[in-house]
């Protein structure tokens, strides 16, 4: 990452670092990035803005390191969503609204963090989530052919991607701009999760 962020090697320094975090990702989920300041993290952490800055050169790298140890709970929370042994007797069109439901849910968690990683326009932090979502397209091909055999791998593997793709395009402009243009009038979010699997259902007809 550049070097915008210095790993501490003491136990407390460990400890400062985690507090740092913890309330960085807490002020994300109350305020914008931009009205979040050093003083406010130091307060909330219970930390001296000297030790933020001794760890971090400012609000993105600290931001840059909230947003990897999120990516550590990504692929636990997305391995399980989509494995395809969590409801073996579902069927597809339940799956496929089932992992909807949860990248949904994931993304309305984490709003306050992936809205201001995404405005931000960080190399670094784009390639930490292309490289958290990329597994999951063979994952969800796994479960797409567990409930349609008759789907070859390849036709699996496209499918799934296109699914994600166009799953992550919404709810991403749905983080950012908190609507779904250009439909042109406010939707749900009940009426984004079955817009999105109208549409994964879409990709599957006539296969």
């Amino acid at each position: 990452m550049n070097g915008r962020i210095r790993k501490p090697l003491q136990e407390r320094s460990q400890e400062s670092m985690i507090r740092i975090l913890n309330a960085f990702e807490k002020l994300l989920r109350q305020r914008p990035y931009a009205m979040i300041t050093i003083a406010d993290i130091a307060k909330e952490s219970s930390t001296g803005a000297g030790t933020i800055y001794a760890r971090f050169d400012g609000k993105r790298s600290i931001l840059l390191a909230v947003h990897a140890r999120l990516r550590d709970r990504v692929r636990r929370y997305f391995r399980a969503l989509f494995n395809p042994a969590t409801d073996a007797a579902e069927s597809l069109e339940a799956a496929i609204e089932r992992v909807i439901r949860g990248m949904f849910a994931w993304h309305r968690r984490h709003l306050g963090i992936i809205k201001t990683s995404l405005i931000l326009d960080d190399a670094d932090i784009y390639e930490g989530i292309s490289l958290s979502f990329r597994p999951y397209s063979d994952q969800m091909a796994i479960l797409l052919q567990a409930r349609m055999p008759s789907l070859s791998h390849e036709a699996a593997r496209n499918t799934s991607i296109a699914i994600l793709q166009i799953t992550i395009a919404v709810l991403q402009q749905r983080v950012i701009f908190e609507d779904t243009a250009p439909i042109g009038h406010e939707l749900s979010d009940e009426q984004v999760v079955r817009m999105l699997l109208a549409a994964a259902l879409g990709q599957l007809s006539g296969l």
